[in-house]
């Protein structure tokens, strides 16, 4: 036990930090029970896409002619098919070899790294323990296939690590970084405000801001400008981000707005009984949607009337999004069970994490800024992380559009809540008990918002279509 305690008090080093989670990922992934057969959906769409880089054995950037994703996210699978192509493994294993390191990345430097950098405190390595045992419950299995959360999301963060060091050269990386990000994940330039304040406000030596900014264009430019020259060849488009849609068609967001009126979550199903898709109706939304031209949002003019003609509903509408989407019923994008051993254990531990953190926050804003804290940072990582997650709430929900707000809920309850320390401040007995029926009272809350959902299931002929 004396041996144990100074490894869980002290901070672990980066290097060993990533090595530890490639070696977890790197045991589980394969005896996580998913077979070659479960390699469907966007999972096997973007590795069909990367060998739109070879045709005729040759490899060019011009050859990827998809306007609906970015050019990286599938470039950056190909290494995991040439390594399949000489050895014989299948796309599941490539797939989980990019997964493992993608892990190893997000859990091992980005989120202890930024929150070190944001909050001013260093996670210990018991601490930091909790985050991956806690990430691991919840988002365990995505790291089985080739999505673009995961790689994106990973980008953002070390972009914005980037962005925290000085010099030109680090400038340039970021915005190589921040580029890749948006190219892989469209809704993060939405983050483009947290990341330009963070660059525009960190105190830093070495280096002056127009030339901070240059460099950052500059690295962006690497990897936008492959995106405005597969745009100008295949769409006649000049524009360097992704099209999101076919020229002339309604946008992918626009009609994300349509679905997520008549849709209140969604998710990919392998369950036998239910292929394809898990989709829950919002009856009143569907209802409102009738009452359109086509039941559908002609322009973002039509959906922004619609909002002012219905504001309480549509209030209520982006709540039962936002809980939706922090609703992790499975810990992957394609369950293969309806109700999975454990799911009501992983809920109830969701929900009170959940409360957790908005128990947390709510008391940070009180006490105030503390001691070590350094504001500037901390405010534009969570407007990068979190102007996204609002960005989709309008949208068809699926719980890894808001990746970014739940890992933040669980590094922070992992790396503040001290639940001595809170108990005795509690004081008389009570308080105590008040304390522990709004915790019920929570809980409560939070399953029977749950339930009147799942109640709302529909057959998987009635998902929106393409």
């Amino acid at each position: 036990m004396a041996q144990i305690l100074p490894i869980l008090r002290a901070p672990w080093r980066a290097p060993w930090r990533v090595l530890a989670v490639l070696a977890l990922y790197a045991v589980y992934l394969p005896l996580s029970g998913y077979t070659q057969a479960h390699f469907r959906f966007d999972a096997a769409e973007y590795w069909e896409l990367s060998l739109k880089f070879t045709p005729a054995g040759g490899f060019s950037l011009l050859g990827f002619d998809e306007p609906l994703r970015g050019y990286l996210g599938p470039l950056l699978i190909l290494p995991a098919r040439v390594l399949c192509h000489f050895t014989g493994l299948s796309m599941l294993t490539g797939a989980r070899v990019l997964g493992a390191c993608w892990a190893a990345l997000l859990f091992g430097l980005v989120i202890p790294e930024l929150w070190s950098n944001a909050s001013g405190r260093t996670l210990s390595g018991g601490r930091w323990l909790m985050v991956v045992g806690l990430s691991f419950l919840f988002w365990r299995d995505y790291f089985n296939f080739t999505l673009s959360d995961m790689p994106a999301l990973t980008l953002l963060g070390l972009g914005m690590l980037a962005l925290m060091r000085s010099g030109w050269a680090w400038a340039g990386l970021a915005g190589l970084l921040l580029a890749a990000a948006i190219n892989i994940r469209p809704i993060y330039i939405a983050s483009v405000p947290g990341c330009l304040w963070l660059l525009w406000r960190m105190p830093l030596p070495g280096g002056r801001l127009g030339l901070r900014f240059a460099a950052v264009v500059a690295g962006a430019a690497l990897v936008l400008l492959p995106q405005w020259r597969i745009n100008q060849h295949h769409f006649r488009q000049n524009t360097p981000l992704v099209l999101a849609g076919l020229p002339g068609s309604r946008p992918l967001y626009l009609k994300q707005l349509t679905w997520g009126t008549r849709f209140q979550r969604y998710e990919s199903s392998l369950i036998p009984e239910i292929p394809r898709s898990l989709v829950y109706a919002d009856p009143w939304g569907q209802w409102a949607m009738a009452l359109e031209p086509n039941g559908v949002f002609k322009n973002y003019g039509f959906y922004l009337g619609f909002v002012v003609d219905h504001p309480l509903a549509t209030a209520w509408r982006y709540f039962r999004h936002l809980f939706n989407g922090l609703d992790i019923r499975f810990p992957t994008p394609y369950p293969t069970q309806l109700h999975p051993p454990g799911q009501a254990a992983l809920r109830l531990l969701n929900y009170a994490l959940l409360g957790l953190g908005a128990w947390l926050a709510v008391a940070a804003r009180r006490r105030g800024q503390p001691r070590g804290f350094s504001r500037t940072p901390a405010t534009a990582v969570l407007l990068a992380l979190l102007l996204p997650c609002i960005l989709v709430l309008p949208t068809l929900m699926e719980c890894r559009f808001l990746l970014p707000l739940h890992l933040l809920v669980l590094t922070a309850v992992a790396a503040s809540w001290q639940p001595t320390v809170w108990w005795k401040e509690l004081g008389r007995p009570v308080r105590r008990l008040a304390v522990l029926g709004l915790a019920a009272g929570w809980l409560w809350g939070c399953w029977y918002l749950s339930e009147d959902t799942a109640r709302q299931l529909r057959p998987p002929s009635e998902a929106p279509q393409e």
